[in-house]
């Protein structure tokens, strides 16, 4: 069985991480170089969170320099947040600078929104993206859901999850992910698929199948023997 964590802060050694689930780390631009070396089977998004867009010509400067390199596959995280950090005035031009470069080299956005759906929704309607934008870390409530949904966006849940607004969102525009969070890829899938209604195997078949169309160059995990798997 394949996992696939597409957003997660934290880096683990090679020696203590598992090997049967592939990540994609969410670093600062200024870290990749180090990362990638010491983290050579995971792959990498890089990008300006939007609590830190004020005074970041620098750091978007640098990121353009980085992003083409094969071991980055998203970028992000970007987006808007009305609760914390500078206004939507300084938020949104960067937002934008993510996604032309997100669109210049073929690759995928992971979106961090908090309370600002409207504006979100509007600057896609306004870039008219063609790549991939995908929602981390979701658990938003239906009615936002099915918007969404209508809008062509794409979804990550991770330990906190609004079930009826997962049992809304295609299979096909699903993936899991553990951010910050305590609990394991493996716990995300299986709550995850529970609240479907779907075998965890399955449920991984399809999750892998998404991550290999959206995020191809992704590594997959190591060869998955059951008997190496700890009981549920």
């Amino acid at each position: 069985m394949e996992f696939y964590d597409v957003h997660t802060h934290q880096i683990y050694t090679e020696d203590n991480d598992d090997p049967y689930h592939s990540c994609i780390f969410d670093v600062y631009s200024l870290e990749f170089e180090v990362a990638k070396e010491l983290h050579q089977r995971h792959s990498f998004s890089c990008g300006i969170h939007p609590w830190y867009s004020e005074d970041s010509e620098t750091q978007m400067a640098y990121l353009a320099e980085i992003s083409s390199d094969p071991r980055i596959v998203a970028i992000g995280e970007t987006g808007l947040d009305k609760l914390k950090g500078p206004s939507l005035d300084v938020q949104i031009p960067v937002f934008k600078k993510h996604i032309a470069l997100s669109e210049s080299l073929g690759k995928p956005i992971i979106i961090h929104c908090v309370k600002a759906w409207e504006e979100l929704i509007k600057v896609k309607k306004e870039t008219k993206p063609t790549q991939p934008w995908v929602i981390h870390g979701y658990r938003g409530k239906p009615e936002l859901t099915k918007r969404l949904i209508n809008e062509g966006f794409l979804f990550s849940v991770g330990e906190s999850i609004n079930i009826d607004s997962l049992q809304m969102i295609p299979i096909d525009s699903l993936f899991c992910e553990t951010d910050e969070g305590e609990m394991s890829i493996r716990d995300v899938y299986l709550q995850a698929s529970q609240a479907i209604n779907m075998d965890r195997e399955e449920f991984a078949l399809r999750i892998a199948e998404n991550v290999r169309r959206v995020f191809p160059s992704v590594k997959p995990p190591k060869p998955y023997f059951p008997e190496e798997e700890e009981e549920d």
